[in-house]
């Protein structure tokens, strides 16, 4: 089995959010939620990709913090009430999730290349 550092560097392979093929103009983010009253909230990410989410869940479980942390997915869809700013802002807010997961695990992100996959 990989261990973070190197399931986090062919996360950061990913420039941007899955598209969500069921939904037009949308696409995936995953967070880490937690049970609150009953229910779920995210606490952590938004995330580009479901692996930088579960790296981030185990080292939530793992400090016993929030031992019931999951990676959760979320669906957004940019055509419904468009707001550039707000694409804008989840895309900073994803790698600024990365930024600090890269800093748990002890690595750099790797260069991201020109070309968005």
């Amino acid at each position: 089995m990989a261990n973070h550092q190197q399931r986090f560097a062919e996360a950061c392979k990913t420039n941007d959010f899955e598209p969500e093929p069921r939904c037009l103009g949308g696409y995936k983010v995953w967070v880490v939620s937690d049970i609150v009253k009953g229910g779920r909230e995210g606490f952590d990410g938004p995330y580009f990709t479901e692996e930088e989410a579960k790296i981030s869940t185990e080292l939530w479980q793992k400090t016993h913090e929030r031992r019931c942390a999951r990676e959760w997915l979320e669906i957004h869809n940019s055509f419904w009430n468009p707001c550039p700013a707000r694409e804008k802002a989840i895309r900073e807010d994803a790698l600024a999730a990365r930024m600090i997961l890269a800093e748990l695990i002890g690595v750099e992100i790797p260069k991201l290349n020109a070309s968005r996959t």
